[in-house]
Parts: structure tokens; C-alpha cells; sequence
């Protein structure tokens, strides 16, 4: 029994070598998952997908979800058990391995509320404090995340000013529109060096800023517009160089953070020495302007917001959003790609007064439990379960016009691959690239059904003889010629457990 067990450990070790994995959605599919492949050295594949290793772009970021007030507060409706189910289910390395969570300073239009973090008059700050609002629930909400996956990225993105920094905001509701004085633009980076500190003092680091969500978007609630100069002037002259002396001097400028639609504006900004890069929603213009603001800044390009609506399709807004923001953003080099709302509840009711009503969380919770995966939940599962933090993305070309994909070579070695058939036919795929080490053409063959969309994990190996030593049981891994041989203590054995005599 103790030699079946160790070769049985042995074997297992051999089975995430060599191979790939796939999920699929569809209309009638849900991230099925499809049974482990065997790399071979040919195919009768249909249809090829050419990875070329050795045409590397962009280095990721991460991918995920908006953790506004409204998500957060449902979260903490759920038993604690089940809450850090459905965290790890997100996050956590054995489910999707989302790697990116962005969240709000202060209120955002899916809060219950809106709200700063210094509400009342304080030209010194010495009232600031995050919102008892954020502290019940984002901030666990938060803490628990960082501890299932501590790489997750936080990218903390602000609405609006305190009120009381604002000028010629609409008279109903003073949150909403105006902008910020310029004799408070030094005291405005103050707040967000705050705001790290804060974040800092609950456990949760902050990898990046954004100075405005939708600058040119006065009508949300909370809202406050900028002007490409005034950001600019905001950025250069105050957040900057206070960031910079700050202890916290790592925390990336991400800026613009609004439609597709206009290039001059993030151009404009990216111009600044202390911007890390700018970032793009699509309620409006093309995902080529990523590019177009890439090619002209040399910054990083980051695609941070798409919502998915009550009344929408699962099958249109899977292709739409999966060929836009999922494969769109990567092509047009983004680092990132998120979607909106990570929960909503059935009745859509946690909004600010003029928030929105139809955002379709990629939960719904109800009755204290998660009652659906919607749309953006295989949105954004398809490419975070295959594509990794610190990937570099690769070339990829397939012989189908049918078929858009995208892939990237992960940090661990494996290839993730992220794929949409446009046709109404299932395709048998083949993924093929060559081995890093041995230059050998292998393939990753998959049936890919019409209308879905397709990730792959390629785990590569080596069919040329190599050995792998497990010193816990005295057992080595041999594959000589395609063969698996197994040594115990000098003995040869097969995979079955039999006695290899000659």
C-alpha cells in the first residue's frame, strides 16, 4: 500500500505536465470545464490558434470588479462561512484567481449614500476618517480578500471632493458636478495621502489612485468634472510631488479614468512625469483609443469600468463584453480589464438618489445568500482563471476568422489563452506554439462550441528526457521516449505499479 501511495503521488505530479485545460460558457454552458488534455506533437484539428512565445507585449495588472459600498454591505449580509466561500470561489488560487479589486474614496453612485471621508469644513484634515459606511462593510469586505489572495491590487478611485473644496456644484444636491477650487488643490492631495494612510492602518495597501472617475461626467451622483488641463495642473503641481515625499511614494497616479471616446484628454495628462497611466470605460467611442493614447504616451493603458444591465442578454452581453472588454482591452494594450458591480440584489435598491437603478452585479445576493452568477461573473472569470498577475501577453493567430482570442505566458511557466467563437458551429481548436526549451511544436487541441467563449491553461513539458526528485519519498520521475518510469529505492516501476525488470 505505501509503494501504490507513492506512486500514485509520483503519477499525480506528472499529470500537471504537459497539458491543458479548458472552460467554456455559452448559452447553455456555465465555465464547464473540459477534461485534461494531453499535449501531442500533432493535431487534426480543424482549426489552428498559432501562440508565439517570442512576441511578447504588455505585462498584466490584474482583472476583476468594483467593490462599491452597496457590494460590500450585501457581502456582510452572507454567514461568515459563506462569505469566505464566495471570496475564495473569486479570489482564491483554486477558483477564478481574480486579481484586481477596485473600490471608492468615499461614496461612489452604487453607495448607499453619498458621503467623503471629511464631510464637514476642516481646512486642516484633522477630521478625516474613513466612513463608518466604508469601515462596516468594504474594509472587512477588503481585509478578507488580502488575506485569501495577498496579491490582489487595490485601485482606489475618488467621485468627488468634500463638498466644502467644490465650486459651482448643482444646487440640489452639492455632490454632485462643480469642481475643485484651485486654492484647495494642495490641501486635495493631502486627502488622498489620508486616505493611505487610513487604508494603510486597516491592512490594506493601496497599488494605485485614480484621480476622478468619469471627469467629463457631471450628472452622476456623487460627480466632479475636470478639464485636461486642471487635472494636469492638479497632478504636476500637488498630488504628485506630495506623493512622491510621501511614505507612500509607490502608490501609482492612474488618470482620466472615462470614455473611449476622447484621446486628447488622457494624452494630455499622461504627459505628466508622476502619472503611472491612464484608464478607459466604453460607454462611448471605440477600444482602439486605448491604443491610440498607448502609441502617444508610452504610459500603460488600463480598461477599469463596463456595466452589465438588469434587462440584458446573457448571450449579447457575453459576446460584447468578452470581444470589447476582455479580448478588446488586451489587444489595444491594457493591463487590466474590470467590470462594474461585483453584487447587486434582486430589486437593484443600493444607490445614491441619482445612482444607478439597472447595474447587474456579477452576484445577486438574496435572502442572505448568493442566488445567481450573472453575465460579468464569466466576464471576467474567463480570463483571471487563466491569465495571471505579471503575465506578458504573447502573440495569437488563428486560422479561423471565426475565432478572436488573446494570450499571454504566465510567471509559473503555463499559457493562458482566452477565446470567443463568433460562428454558429462548434470548432475542433488546436492551440499550438512552440516549446520554450525544446523548440518542439506541440498542441493543445479543444472542442469549441459556436457562440462561447473558451479559456485554456497549456501547462508545456518537455518530451525529451527529463527527471524530477521528490526527497520526501525517495521516488524520481523518469520519461525516457514518451515513456513514464517511476524509481523507488533503485526499482523501476510503471504508472500501473508494475516492476520494470530490464
Amino acid at each position: 500500500m505505501m509503494l501504490a501511495a507513492l506512486l500514485w503521488s509520483a503519477v499525480s505530479i506528472i499529470a500537471q505536465d504537459g497539458n491543458s485545460e479548458a472552460w467554456v460558457t455559452s448559452s447553455s454552458k456555465r465555465m464547464e470545464n473540459q477534461p485534461e488534455q494531453v499535449l501531442e506533437s500533432s493535431t487534426r484539428a480543424s482549426v489552428e490558434v498559432a501562440l508565439d512565445l517570442s512576441q511578447t507585449g504588455q505585462s498584466i495588472d490584474g482583472f476583476g470588479w468594483m467593490l462599491n459600498q452597496g457590494s460590500a454591505k450585501l457581502l456582510m449580509q452572507l454567514e461568515a462561512n459563506d462569505r469566505v466561500a464566495i471570496l475564495r470561489e473569486l479570489y482564491g488560487k483554486e477558483g477564478l484567481h481574480s486579481s484586481m479589486v477596485r473600490v471608492a474614496i468615499g461614496a461612489c453612485d452604487l453607495s448607499e449614500s453619498d458621503y467623503t471621508y471629511a464631510d464637514s469644513k476642516d481646512e486642516t484634515l484633522s477630521n478625516f476618517a474613513i466612513a463608518q459606511q466604508d469601515l462596516t462593510t468594504v474594509i472587512p469586505i477588503l481585509q478578507e480578500i488580502l488575506t485569501i489572495n495577498p496579491m490582489v491590487k487595490v485601485l482606489a478611485c475618488s467621485w468627488t471632493a468634500p463638498t466644502w473644496m467644490k465650486t459651482g456644484a448643482a444646487w440640489y444636491n452639492s455632490y454632485v458636478d462643480g469642481t475643485l477650487k484651485t486654492d484647495y488643490y494642495n490641501l486635495y492631495a493631502d486627502y488622498f495621502i489620508k486616505y493611505l494612510e487610513a487604508m494603510a492602518a486597516w491592512g490594506i495597501p493601496v497599488w494605485g489612485i485614480s484621480v476622478q472617475n468619469e471627469p467629463l461626467n457631471g450628472s452622476n451622483d456623487p460627480s466632479m468634472t475636470w478639464t485636461k488641463e486642471t487635472m494636469y495642473k492638479f497632478i504636476a503641481g500637488s498630488l504628485g510631488p506630495k506623493l512622491r515625499d510621501s511614505e507612500y511614494s509607490s502608490t501609482r497616479i492612474i488618470a482620466y479614468d472615462h470614455n473611449c471616446d476622447v484621446t486628447d484628454f488622457p494624452i494630455h495628462v499622461a504627459k505628466s512625469k508622476y502619472v503611472y497611466g491612464t484608464a478607459f470605460h466604453l460607454y462611448a467611442g471605440d477600444i482602439s483609443a486605448l491604443s491610440t493614447v498607448y502609441n502617444s504616451s508610452g504610459k500603460p493603458v488600463l480598461f477599469t469600468e463596463q456595466y452589465t444591465s438588469k434587462d440584458g442578454d446573457f448571450s449579447g452581453d457575453l459576446s460584447w463584453h468578452i470581444q470589447n472588454v476582455v479580448l478588446g482591452s488586451l489587444k489595444n494594450h491594457s493591463t487590466t480589464a474590470l467590470e462594474w458591480n461585483l453584487c447587486s440584489d434582486p430589486s437593484y435598491s443600493i444607490h445614491t438618489s441619482g445612482g444607478c437603478t439597472t447595474c447587474k452585479g456579477a452576484l445577486t445576493i438574496s435572502n442572505k445568500q448568493v442566488s445567481a452568477r450573472n453575465v460579468s461573473y464569466y466576464i471576467i472569470g474567463h480570463v483571471s482563471r487563466v491569465i495571471d498577475i505579471g503575465a506578458r501577453m504573447i502573440a495569437a493567430t488563428p486560422s479561423d476568422n471565426n475565432i478572436n482570442c488573446v494570450a499571454a505566458l504566465n510567471t509559473d511557466g503555463t499559457i493562458g489563452v482566452v477565446a470567443y467563437c463568433s460562428s454558429d458551429q462548434s470548432r475542433r481548436v488546436a492551440f499550438s506554439f512552440h516549446h520554450p526549451e525544446t523548440g518542439e511544436k506541440l498542441y493543445a487541441t479543444h472542442t469549441f462550441p459556436g457562440k462561447s467563449v473558451i479559456s485554456v491553461r497549456i501547462r508545456p513539458d518537455a518530451n525529451t528526457a527529463v527527471e524530477q526528485a521528490n526527497t520526501s519519498n525517495n521516488t524520481r520521475k523518469l520519461i525516457r521516449n514518451g515513456q513514464l518510469l517511476i524509481e523507488y529505492n533503485g526499482a523501476y516501476y510503471n504508472p500501473l505499479g508494475q516492476k520494470i525488470t530490464n
